[in-house]
């Protein structure tokens, strides 16, 4: 019996100082210890965060790659009101906030962002102008569009030094009825080939009816949308294709002196399929288009969320404050 109280007194005594030592939620020991915990749920959620919907110092809300199954990201939300003793919540996927820490006396976060600059190149584009054009009064002559004639023109602008590149908006052609006006054709802008040859890739086309021609020719307009972006050192083919009727229509145009490197009429017999480029002739043509010249470069400034920094503090004492960080693995893009 002497042995047993002995030793029941010395359990009693272990298990009174083993009591004494755990922290009591309201020592300063135990302040930082839940704060601690607190911030470990914070962080664990945190850096696992896909894209930033909003934050305040305050306040962060964050998606997260999908837990349910249902392919759609969850959605958190951490808040204080920042009014001293009140609690810091916790929001899961727009349920309702659940108490994560009562009795908060501070809870900041800071944000640790990374700017990527990026050089947007920038360009004045001038207003439409005519950008290659071809009239004569002599040396007329007629291009029928056939089945088995097709025609055309190679034509490249003269730009300035500093052009980057060019648009189509507008082209003129003079053209007229030949005899009965069923006819029907497409004038279509096309990529040249090397050899300044239409390659039979078609940046746009427009309709041509003979019915909407005079028997005497007359300037017909079509406009373009399709045909910009163009590279200041290329190039462009003007090709009109026979639809119907026996002849769709004529052209009027020349056929000597009228060509040069840099404009000259193109000609196919057997519907597109091979051109030539016959010597001195040329469409009467104009062209209306953009320049756009080169400008400064902008700088373009994205943000991404690189370490949120966490202050939390539960205690009046202000040695009990927490304060850790966490590194964001997806490093989302946010506003500064």
């Amino acid at each position: 019996m002497s042995i047993a109280t002995v030793l029941m007194l010395g359990i009693g005594s272990a298990m009174l100082i083993a009591s004494r030592a755990v922290p009591d939620a309201a020592s300063p020991t135990g302040a930082v210890v839940i704060a601690a915990q607190c911030c470990e749920q914070l962080t664990a959620d945190l850096q696992y965060a896909i894209s930033i919907t909003s934050r305040s110092a305050t306040m962060i809300e964050f998606t997260v790659a999908d837990r349910s199954g249902d392919g759609i990201p969850e959605v958190i939300r951490y808040e204080w009101s920042g009014t001293a003793g009140a609690s810091l919540t916790r929001q899961y996927d727009g349920g309702a906030a659940v108490e994560v820490l009562a009795n908060v006396q501070d809870f900041a976060l800071s944000y640790d962002l990374q700017t990527i600059s990026t050089l947007i190149p920038q360009g004045n584009e001038s207003a439409e102008t005519i950008l290659e054009s071809y009239s004569s009064m002599v040396n007329l002559s007629d291009f029928p569009i056939k089945s088995s004639e097709w025609y055309g023109q190679y034509f490249r602008p003269v730009l300035p030094a500093d052009a980057v590149s060019w648009k189509v908006t507008r082209i003129r052609l003079w053209a007229k009825t030949d005899g009965a006006v069923a006819g029907e054709c497409r004038v279509q802008l096309q990529q040249p080939t090397v050899g300044k040859l239409p390659s039979g890739t078609v940046l746009e086309e427009k309709t041509l009816l003979e019915s909407s021609l005079l028997a005497t020719y007359q300037e017909q307009e079509f406009t373009f949308t399709q045909a910009s972006g163009l590279s200041a050192t290329q190039g462009l083919c003007i090709v009109v294709n026979w639809i119907s009727d026996a002849v769709a229509c004529r052209l009027c145009g020349v056929n000597s002196n009228g060509s040069t490197p840099d404009s000259l009429l193109v000609k196919s017999a057997d519907k597109g399929v091979s051109w030539t480029a016959p010597a001195g002739m040329s469409l009467l043509y104009t062209v209306y288009g953009t320049v756009t010249t080169s400008g400064p470069p902008q700088i373009q400034n994205t943000y991404c969320l690189k370490r949120v920094n966490i202050r939390l503090r539960t205690g009046s004492d202000t040695g009990t404050t927490v304060q850790t960080a966490v590194s964001m693995f997806n490093q989302p893009e946010v506003t500064q």
